[in-house]
């Protein structure tokens, strides 16, 4: 009986609950990678072609190499975290001292130089851009696994921290629109002017963060006895089953939302005639998200977290088929259809986020390694996928229907437009609700696995 009670008190050692102050701070940082990182995802791919001025060819050509590269980036990006060792923690350095060139270089993506040049400078800031997102991102989403193991805490944390995210999207939606045109003299210079001012607010809500966050739970023992190697790495993944079905909610549910949110300001601009304000279309695709992250927790308490990842996924994908069957002069049926989707994104991002550092746990059972930098790392690449796919499928789809920047299009293209707003989003999601189906990974289970780590725990003192 005293063996027992010692290993159900080490299995609950480090569920430690997160005060009000330090919950703010990562929360804070939620809020400002979301004002840059929406910026990223909502204007960039029409910035490209109807600001900056090069072809949608080449911003294809840009997105694929960019993927190319992250595929052996961020998998090791991952490791270099799991391989380095700080005084002030293993996760808080790296997002404390990347934070300032991370910001940089979100102003450089939306500088636009003179004509000579153009496509090697897109080139290079936005693959800057993307191995400092990998660099930051990976260890600020790794930092919750290390504050406490508390599942519903990290529930908590995480929920909190999506829905400050979804705060810096709606600030994101109204801030950019009015800053581009109150600070600049030209489209140009007022998107770089306005992602200065974003960035500055990104940079002050990292560094809240790193001074008011702490790590807590302890690195495995195998990993104080033998550093991380290089070959663990496909090891780490393989035999993460949880974590590969994961991968493919977090694919499914940032494709969807960063491709509504980049094809629709085609959407608004030609479809609907600029009849609601890009400020306003991007408040529907952000506001209702928000609203179902605060209740997250308490959802997941009574129905288990998968469910609420499926129940958002259908709420989301039934949306996108209302937007895809509207009439064309239904802008109400639009906004529904819009926000309902949004709503959905919202219950399953805040779930998945929340879910993840579990992973780090059963990594830790299956290989004796706590390795949080991999298991993330493979979230901020499946965000880079989406990136791309939703940066790619407008321009590939564009070449085929006649697509022409700033002119009138024709009757393909606006129901080619319509379609990736909704049909094609659809499908995404309902290949994302087919994977997470084969999710095992219960909060049952989870306390199983958590106490089975408390025993080697013991057994290793």
């Amino acid at each position: 009986m005293s063996n027992i009670n010692t290993v159900a008190d080490e299995s609950k050692k480090y569920y430690y609950k997160i005060g009000g102050a330090e919950k703010a701070a990562y929360g804070f940082w939620g809020f400002g990678s979301d004002l840059v990182f929406q910026t990223i995802t909502i204007y960039l791919t029409y910035f490209y072609t109807d600001i900056f001025g090069i072809t949608a060819a080449q911003v294809t050509a840009l997105f694929l190499a960019a993927r190319v590269w992250d595929a052996i980036n961020d998998p090791l990006m991952g490791a270099l975290v799991e391989k380095c060792h700080f005084k002030h923690g293993k996760y808080i350095p790296w997002f404390v001292g990347l934070c300032i060139p991370y910001g940089i270089s979100t102003i450089l993506v939306f500088t636009t130089p003179a004509s000579v040049g153009k496509v090697a400078y897109a080139w290079f800031t936005y693959i800057l851009f993307g191995m400092l997102f990998t660099g930051i991102i990976i260890p600020v989403t790794s930092l919750s696994s290390s504050m406490t193991q508390d599942p519903l805490e990290r529930a908590k944390l995480n929920s909190f921290r999506m829905f400050c995210s979804g705060i810096g999207g709606v600030g994101c939606s109204i801030l950019v629109p009015v800053l581009s045109e109150k600070l600049g003299t030209t489209p140009q210079n007022g998107y770089q002017r306005a992602m200065i001012v974003l960035s500055v607010i990104m940079v002050i809500s990292f560094l809240t963060a790193g001074i008011a966050c702490k790590e807590r739970v302890p690195e495995s023992a195998l990993d104080k006895s033998e550093p991380f190697r290089w070959k663990d790495l496909p090891t780490q993944i393989t035999k993460n089953r949880p974590l590969l079905i994961l991968f493919i909610m977090f694919l499914s549910a940032y494709t969807y939302n960063i491709l509504v949110s980049s094809v629709g300001t085609y959407f608004v601009t030609y479809n609907i005639d600029g009849k609601i304000s890009m400020a306003t279309w991007s408040l529907l695709q952000t506001l209702p998200s928000i609203v179902p992250m605060l209740f997250v927790p308490s959802i997941a308490k009574r129905i288990g977290k998968k469910m609420v990842v499926i129940t958002g996924c259908v709420i989301s994908t039934i949306g996108m088929l209302m937007f895809a069957f509207m009439p064309a002069n239904m802008l109400i049926g639009f906004c529904i259809g819009k926000s309902l989707g949004a709503f959905g994104y919202g219950m399953t991002l805040a779930t998945i986020w929340s879910t993840l550092p579990d992973c780090v746990e059963y990594g830790e059972y299956k290989t004796g390694r706590r390795c949080g930098g991999l298991v993330f790392s493979l979230a901020s690449f499946s965000i880079k996928i989406s990136l791309t796919i939703a940066g790619i499928v407008p321009t590939i789809v564009f070449s085929f229907v006649d697509y022409v920047p700033n002119g009138v299009q024709n009757a393909s293209c606006l129901l080619a437009i319509k379609m990736m707003n909704s049909l094609i989003p659809a499908i995404v999601l309902i290949i994302g609700i087919l994977a997470y189906t084969k999710y095992e990974l219960t909060e049952q289970r989870f306390d199983e696995i958590v106490e089975e780590l408390a025993k080697r725990r013991l057994e290793n003192k």
